[in-house]
């Protein structure tokens, strides 16, 4: 008994969203660990198929690899969106979308080379331990550190990721983390209590004295600020007695937190879930993510004679990978925002263009000396979508959620993703069933556009700045 062609290929991605909600609660175990131990499952998904006898042990690999991947997004995008200055960090994560590019150029390749789809799983079973041990060299997150009270650890970690540098080095940094992310320290955002000055160290044993705050109290009649990226100082007034009465007192405990469910309901919370969810749908749900399993019947559909349909497959995948390093070196100049328009509308003209093909092809069969039209707009969609459309979701997703809710709100996210990848894999036989190869992309272009409407709205400029000035943002303030 074998399941039906569009399951088997979308078998992946339903076990996808699992994993992805799965992590959340790994979060207690820190971006490092987390992802160092889910290297095994995905070691465990490459290597059965090699010794597989069954269909069904196929389906099982399958299955643990879709859980492997889904455990690993949200790990991987809030360490990316934490570890990095706002000036590197989207250039990071697209040279980290590079890479994943790169691996599907590989699996392609090999592939094609030894002609043997188990020894191909063979190979591939290195890559995670070859990880692993990278992952256990690099330091954890700093932000993490912070925020589990662990302040020497941090402190190290933030040293050796800003280039092996002395910790004096990045004292005025190291403070500012503090003040953003260490509960200890939170009140200071709110303006409660005095910024801390002057040199200052802190092992993960120490306890914050009450008599200092009363000093700094009575030493300042401001309190300056420092943005947690940039290191640049901002001066408010301090809270009047009242205020501070009302809001906590000056031992420096923190005021009652409110609750999670009404925090997800804060501006700054669901505006950037319903802005990811909007996004990773044009990514996941439609376009290259919904038929990449197809592509080689696709090609066989288009009837391309010059070129082997496994050739085609890999050269418009390596054309993707182009598009990568586009995005890496336009990003920085024109930023997400404009770069996401320019992308969407060029997959909307690709998907509009196979199915203006496909609609003259069914009606009477292009000559063989026109069908590289095809290879043309698949190429601009390929490209488009390694441009930003596959990626640029998951930049966004490591630097736009507060540090509260940003790991179950990444879970949830990437849950999502997957979970419509699944849906747009699954229902790509279907759609072409009923609407033919050309209805769908017509479909695809439409949707598209849909997308590119809401998003030119909605969607804010993110490069360059620092993770506090973007939640202020979605937080309506500016």
């Amino acid at each position: 008994m074998f399941l039906p062609l569009n399951f088997a290929a979308s078998l992946v991605f339903i076990w996808q969203p699992v994993g992805s909600i799965t992590s959340v609660p790994m979060s207690g175990l820190g971006r490092k660990r987390s992802m160092f131990y889910l290297q095994i499952p995905l070691f465990i998904a490459w290597i059965l198929p090699f010794f597989a006898e069954t269909v069904w042990e196929l389906y099982i690999a399958a299955s643990i690899m879709g859980l492997g991947i889904g455990f690993m997004q949200a790990p991987i995008a809030t360490y990316i969106g934490e570890v990095t200055l706002p000036q590197y960090r989207g250039l990071l994560a697209c040279i980290a979308y590079c890479f994943l590019t790169l691996g599907s150029v590989c699996v392609y390749a090999i592939d094609v080379i030894v002609g043997n789809w188990r020894y191909t799983a063979l190979y591939c079973a290195v890559m995670p331990p070859l990880t692993a041990i990278l992952l256990y060299i690099i330091p954890e997150s700093p932000i993490w550190l912070v925020s589990q009270g662990r302040y020497a650890e941090a402190k190290k970690a933030l040293s050796w990721l800003r280039g092996w540098v002395a910790e004096s080095e990045v004292e005025q940094e190291f403070k500012t983390m503090l003040i953003h992310n260490s509960p200890k320290f939170a009140a200071l955002v709110d303006n409660e209590i005095p910024s801390v000055s002057g040199g200052f160290e802190m092992d993960s044993n120490e306890q914050v004295k009450n008599e200092t705050y009363k000093e700094l109290k009575d030493e300042q009649s401001n309190v300056t600020q420092t943005d947690v990226d940039t290191g640049l100082e901002i001066t408010k007034p301090k809270k009047t007695e009242d205020e501070k009465e009302k809001d906590t007192n000056w031992s420096g405990n923190k005021k009652e937190e409110e609750p999670f469910i009404r925090f997800i309901g804060r501006p700054e919370m669901y505006r950037p879930l319903l802005l990811s969810a909007v996004y990773l749908y044009l990514s996941n749900g439609i376009g290259v993510a919904a038929f990449r399993p197809y592509l080689v019947l696709i090609f066989r559909d288009f009837r391309i004679e010059f070129i082997d349909e496994y050739i085609a497959t890999i050269a418009v995948t390596t054309i993707g990978l182009v598009g990568n390093i586009a995005s890496v070196v336009l990003m920085p100049l024109i930023g997400k925002r404009r770069l996401t328009i320019i992308a969407i509308i060029s997959c909307a003209v690709g998907c509009f263009g196979i199915g203006i093909y496909k609609v003259i092809d069914d009606y009477q069969p292009i000559p063989p000396n026109m069908t590289w039209l095809a290879i043309a707009f698949m190429i601009a969609i390929f490209f488009a979508t390694n441009l930003a459309v596959g990626h640029m979701p998951w930049v966004l997703m490591s630097e736009i959620f507060p540090l509260r809710g940003r790991t179950l709100a990444t879970g949830v996210v990437a849950g999502f993703g997957n979970f419509v990848q699944f849906l747009g894999t699954k229902l790509f036989i279907t759609y072409v069933d009923e609407m033919y190869l050309s209805g769908t992309f017509f479909m695809y272009g439409a949707t598209f556009m849909v997308g590119l409407i809401y998003l030119y709205f909605f969607l804010i400029e993110t490069e360059g700045r620092s993770l506090d000035d973007i939640v202020t943002m979605f937080r309506g303030k500016q």
